[in-house]
């Protein structure tokens, strides 16, 4: 496993999840050019926002995958929030105001703050170390 922290580990992990350069070969130096630019939807966070990541192998990434789906066992919420902070780049206070605040405050009339979500998202990081470092062993 690499010597990364956990949250640069996991900002890592959604940045290969993210990367969509799939093709094995490009027939051009100009299509590789084309296939390896940025492409940003409407719910895409804006390039200026966007973290630099390390490197995270092959077989590290697939490590915090299978974390992932214990995670998705233990709690779908938990890992929602993981997924929406790490992999879609939501900032806490989006995820509580879109996501959270729906089942916080079911009626809508109040919202969720980023103190409701803060300690779920630290909770499901801790779970996830605990994952990782149980596969190790």
């Amino acid at each position: 496993m690499s010597d990364l922290s956990i949250t640069d580990l996991m900002f890592a992990y959604g940045a290969w999840v993210n990367d969509d350069n799939s093709d094995l070969g490009c027939k051009s130096p100009s299509l590789m050019l084309i296939k390896s630019a940025p492409k940003l939807c409407k719910d895409s966070v804006k390039p200026s926002s966007r973290r630099v990541v390390s490197y995270i192998s092959d077989e590290d990434a697939l490590a915090v995958d299978r974390a992932m789906n214990e995670l998705v066992n233990h709690s779908v919420h938990l890992h929602n929030i993981i997924t929406y902070h790490f992999i879609y780049n939501w900032s806490v206070k989006k995820i509580a105001d879109d996501y959270w605040s729906q089942f916080e405050y079911p009626c809508g009339k109040r919202k969720a703050t980023n103190y409701h979500v803060n300690p779920l998202l630290h909770y499901a990081i801790g779970f996830l170390a605990r994952e990782l470092r149980c596969g190790i062993t």
